[in-house]
């Protein structure tokens, strides 16, 4: 149900119930956990790409048949704090989380793309909160991601109207940010994940941490953690070697 491979320094996950859309039950959430736990413990491991199986659903939400056993007031919960605490995880880690989205995404499906860093969709992905059509407001912790991560009104219509976005659509407001061919998705994905993966590690995880503060910090605090980390990692033994050839080849022009 969750498929997990890891191809040099980057990890894999692969939501593959491809005959239920993709749909999250509690074995797949479970086998989440783990992998999420996995990777998080291997220092190698640099971004995640996180797809699904299929050109049809990147994720339909939350599997109904599973949805039907929550009957109470604290199993509903329980699940609700589970997947917040699953999501959070990879969207508070650190490494790059990137969605490469294979086609329609619906309600907690659009929740766990809020929870990527990156996302690159196929060109006929599809995205739609569908949860106030459904009588229910976001539960995996997507509405105060998308509120943080959009304008407060953009946000707001994405998920009051329950609107079906395409690919493009989605791309105009800033919530996916590239657009591929649907047999390129994965490699250009991959891609990308490479070359960010063989960046300075402390230079990504400091660009994480900092998009993590702008929208909740006061911008003061922000200023002065911005600036402590940028003196900091420019006296690092990386930054300083390049400034050390820069100035080598600087004397070596200067003597031609």
């Amino acid at each position: 149900m969750i498929e997990f491979e890891r191809e040099e320094k980057i990890a894999i996950i692969r939501l593959n119930r491809p005959d239920v859309h993709n749909a999250i039950n509690d074995d797949m959430m479970l086998r989440l956990e783990q992998v999420i736990e996995e990777i998080n413990a291997d220092p190698h491991l640099r971004c995640i790409i996180l797809t699904a199986t299929g050109e049809e659903s990147f994720c339909a939400g939350g599997d109904l048949r599973y949805f039907a056993t929550l009957n109470t007031p604290e199993s509903c919960r329980d699940m609700s704090r589970r997947m917040q605490k699953i999501l959070d995880q990879l969207y508070l880690g650190k490494k790059v989380v990137l969605a490469a989205i294979n086609g329609q995404a619906l309600g907690g499906g659009c929740e766990m793309i809020t929870a990527t860093h990156i996302r690159v969709a196929a060109e006929h992905a599809t995205f739609a909160f569908r949860q106030a059509p459904n009588g229910i407001i976001t539960g995996w912790g997507g509405g105060r991601r998308l509120l943080q991560q959009l304008s407060g009104s953009t946000a707001l219509f994405m998920l009051l109207t329950g609107k079906t976005f395409s690919a493009k659509e989605a791309k105009e407001i800033g919530f996916i940010h590239q657009i591929v061919p649907r047999h390129q998705l994965f490699s250009l994905t991959y891609e990308l994940a490479n070359q960010i993966a063989e960046y300075n590690e402390n230079a990504v995880t400091g660009f994480l941490e900092l998009a993590r503060l702008a929208p909740m910090t006061p911008r003061k605090t922000v200023q002065e953690w911005e600036t402590d980390r940028f003196v900091e990692l420019w006296f690092s033994r990386e930054f300083q070697q390049i400034l050390e050839k820069f100035r080598n080849d600087d004397r070596k022009n200067k003597d031609d």
